[in-house]
């Protein structure tokens, strides 16, 4: 008997932890689902399956968010591929020409990347993926046990628990016993900013090629040390939708391969024949394009991936459960089920697959490194001193998105951005080139192309972004190959100052305003001249920083300026005397000090989320400079007295309907307060009694020769004649005029037609406009196009002793248009 004991004992302590797995039912005690899981506990489920299959699941840290939650990414497979799971790595990067030293392995799995939670109030990927999860380890399930000896699976569980955690709290800090149903119950509108967007209000689905937020650098190093052969990101649309899976809508790029194409449709037929089975709804082919290059489907099929958006209907209205146009129950369960049999219908399909999804790879990156992949066979970026600072801030991007750029040289011949003519250029010195053959060919040419051709014009967002134009940088897109692979730098600046009269700083470039900020900040007493002028041999433009020694003996001047001047690599030089060639001297009350101004942004209901963190993350993270952000129905409460610039991003300002509140406003105006407004808010302003901006009015006679018979089933073409998502327009400027200090040329993002008549008879200052054939890149429709001519985008007029700067186009675009960051320094600290 005590033999027999022992044997049980013996047998019962060698039983596979994994044949206990709980699925996440089991672990949490309820049907995932019924409640909305926090994200710490969704990582406690993530990392106990680890716990309980660590031969089959591995886990990597790879950053935290802004508000310091984790950020991880789950491995899943056989037992053999997760013991080597470095070694598939490197095997995959020496497909792609990144690893040297690998080799490529024979059995190479198929690796299979998912993403969940980009947008915090679309709750079903995260819940969905313990489902998948469990699945993938669940000892039962023998297919799939089979489906991962030929694939790796890598989940990210959340790319944003900070938007993640906001609606999770207010669902579950809202929710009764029940949920209810019906779309007017408070549990289905969202406080503002809701859980879309990350800590500063930004969409991280938008964010994967310009990585200007913390989540979107740290995910894209380690998605870029893998680049995976598939990557789905799980989202959802509008509660009246039924689910979308590939393939896409057109417009896709040309540059999107036949393979790439052809596997989209391969697995849309795979899901849909699950879903099929199931009686489920569903749609492809329409509305989700792959166009632009900074979503979680398009970046990686740029990169090499077949790169997929799977939406469910859902959104931050859904939560629990609600009541459709259709009287039916759209529920977080059945939300939940369609996303995790997508998943796991995805893993079949490519295991099926998995031989020819590799060899596809293979010849992906094989036609990147021999340039079939380009339409320019290279691009040169040319050197300007006084444009340094955007160039460095150009290979700051290429960095992260690891593409390769080297020193130019030779001749070139090709389109050149700015006059977008055919011409010859010899490279000069610190001239940069990117080839259009390396292992990011692709992801180049979408890039930097200067027109990319939209083959449907009905698109889901922008339709231009070519760097060289949001950089404000001259280029050619050359037809030369590259001869030569000199590497690429520019000089470290090393500031070594000695005691001097006082020292100068060239305003060229927003590195110039991040050391003003900086400076201001410390209490230094800082100058600018409004003149251009000489200093040992060198040119310094209007708005350059004067420091006199004797006007800041209280701070340890000459340590400080090196200090910031090597942290921005800007160069400080040092002045002899208060003479200045070509300028006023140091002196004269013409040489202005600049005041450290007091900024103040409402930031709540009514105001644009995305706007509003745009402008937010500027202050915090850019220009690193101090702003006050005040909820609008504090408004009234505001200290007009301690107040020097309001700054008004789109959005709706009540207050000005307000007869009190827009005279107190006025008068603070009047009294020297300086706004500055973008988009939207500049037409608000433009119907106050003060202001004497005025929209161009349109001709309205019919002038079209249009029949006026149209089909019904062309209503969304139509619509678009007078329409544009996004292009880019040429601006001519007055570049005496403070707003454009720094600036030697600007490209606008235009996302409307609304232009403003010119300030006649000195009543404002005409600073920017559009001329006629300014269009440069993008998608116009034809009537709109014909209106887009002979109008104001940027001005400023006086009101009292105030100023308005109106900003029409988005200077601050995402935080990406890198040109437009100087235009916004300049109206906080330059304008008058």
């Amino acid at each position: 008997m005590k033999r027999f004991l022992i044997i049980l004992l013996v047998l019962f302590y060698n039983i596979p932890l994994w044949a206990q797995l709980k699925s996440p039912e089991e672990y949490f005690g309820r049907k995932i689902g019924s409640k909305i899981t926090p994200h710490h506990r969704v990582l406690e489920y993530y990392k106990y399956i680890a716990s309980q299959a660590p031969d089959r699941v591995k886990y990597e840290q790879y950053g935290e968010s802004v508000e310091g939650r984790p950020l991880y990414v789950f491995f899943v497979s056989s037992t053999k591929n997760i013991a080597r799971l470095e070694q598939i790595r490197k095997s995959n990067m020496s497909i792609v020409g990144e690893e040297r030293d690998g080799s490529i392995l024979e059995d190479m799995p198929a690796i299979i990347w998912m993403s969940n939670n980009a947008h915090g109030n679309e709750t079903s990927s995260m819940e969905a993926s313990m489902m998948t999860l469990y699945e993938l380890v669940n000892p039962k399930n023998s297919k799939m046990q089979a489906q991962l000896e030929n694939t790796l699976v890598i989940i990210d569980p959340c790319l944003n628990p900070d938007g993640t955690e906001r609606y999770n709290n207010w669902q579950n800090g809202i929710l009764g016993v029940k949920y209810n149903p019906n779309l007017y119950a408070r549990e289905h509108a969202e406080p503002w900013p809701g859980g879309r967007y990350n800590h500063y209000y930004f969409d991280l689905n938008r964010d994967w090629a310009w990585q200007t937020q913390v989540e979107s650098v740290q995910r894209m190093k380690i998605y870029n040390s893998w680049l995976p052969h598939i990557h789905v990101d799980f989202h959802e649309q509008g509660i009246n939708a039924p689910y979308y899976f590939p393939p896409a809508a057109e417009p896709l790029h040309e540059v999107i391969t036949p393979w790439q194409r052809e596997f989209q449709a391969v697995i849309g037929k795979h899901n849909a024949k699950y879903f099929d089975e199931k009686g489920w709804l569903y749609f492809t082919k329409e509305r989700f394009d792959l166009f632009y290059p900074s979503y979680g489907d398009t970046y990686p099929i740029y990169s090499g991936a077949i790169g997929m958006t799977y939406e469910k209907a859902g959104n931050g209205s859904a939560g629990l459960g609600v009541y459709t146009n259709e009287k039916d129950t759209l529920t977080l369960v059945d939300r939940a089920i369609q996303h995790h049999a997508s998943g796991v219908n995805l893993v079949e399909v490519v295991s099926q697959n998995a031989h020819r999804v590799v060899e596809e790879f293979k010849k992906f990156f094989r036609q990147a490194q021999e340039g079939e992949l380009s339409s320019f066979h290279s691009y040169v970026i040319k050197y300007e001193a006084a444009n340094e600072g955007k160039l460095r801030a150009l290979m700051e991007l290429l960095d992260k998105n690891k593409i390769k750029y080297y020193a130019a040289e030779g001749v070139f011949k090709g389109v050149d951005y700015s006059t977008k003519k055919t011409v010859s250029y010899v490279a000069r010195e610190k001239d940069m080139i990117i080839p259009g053959n390396q292992p990011k060919a692709a992801l180049v040419r979408v890039l930097f192309e200067p027109e990319a051709k939209l083959v449907d014009s009905v698109t889901y967002d922008i339709t231009a972004w070519s760097l060289p134009y949001v950089y404000g940088l001259e280029g050619i897109a050359s037809q030369t190959k590259v001869s030569s692979m000199k590497p690429y730098s520019l000089e470290r600046v090393d500031n070594n100052l000695s005691e001097s009269y006082g020292y100068a700083i060239k305003w060229d470039g927003f590195s110039s305003a991040q050391v003003l900020a900086a400076l201001l900040q410390h209490d230094v007493i800082v100058k600018r001249s409004a003149y251009a002028f000489k200093l040992n041999g060198e040119d310094f433009p209007r708005g350059s920083l004067l420091l006199l020694s004797s006007n800041n003996k209280k701070t340890d001047l000459k340590k400080l300026l090196k200090e910031v001047g090597d942290k921005y690599a800007v160069k400080i030089h040092s002045i002899s005397s208060g003479i200045i060639e070509g300028a006023k001297d140091l002196g004269s009350s013409d040489v202005k000090t600049l005041k450290a101004p007091k900024v103040v942004m409402l930031a709540g209901e009514e105001i644009r989320a995305l706007n509003v963190g745009e402008v937010w993350h500027y202050f915090d993270h850019q220009l690193q400079y101090p702003i006050t952000l005040v909820n609008p129905k504090d408004f009234a409460r505001i200290k007009w007295e301690e107040v020097d610039v309001f700054i008004m991003p789109n959005g709706n300002y009540s207050f000005l309907k307000d007869k009190g509140l827009a005279e107190g406003f006025a008068a603070w105006v009047r009294k020297g307060g300086k706004v500055i407004a973008l988009e939207g808010a500049v037409r608000q302003l433009a119907t106050q009694s003060w202001s004497r901006l005025k929209p161009v009015k349109q001709d309205s006679t019919q002038k079209s020769q249009d029949s006026p018979l149209k089909a019904y089933s062309d209503r969304e073409r139509e619509s678009l004649k007078s329409y544009t998502a996004g292009a880019i327009y040429k601006v001519d400027f007055d570049a005496t005029h403070p707003l454009m200090y720094g600036i030697s040329r600007y490209y606008t993002l235009r996302q409307s037609g609304t232009l403003y008549d010119y300030f006649k008879d000195g009543s404002g200052w005409n600073v920017g406009y559009i001329k006629e054939g300014a269009l440069m890149s993008g998608f116009v429709g034809y009537q709109l196009s014909k209106k887009i001519k002979n109008g104001l985008i940027f001005g400023t007029e006086s009101v009292g002793a105030g100023t308005i700067i109106y900003l029409t186009d988005n200077v601050l675009f995402r935080n990406f248009w890198e040109s437009g960051k100087q235009i916004m320094a300049n109206a906080i600290f330059q304008v008058d």
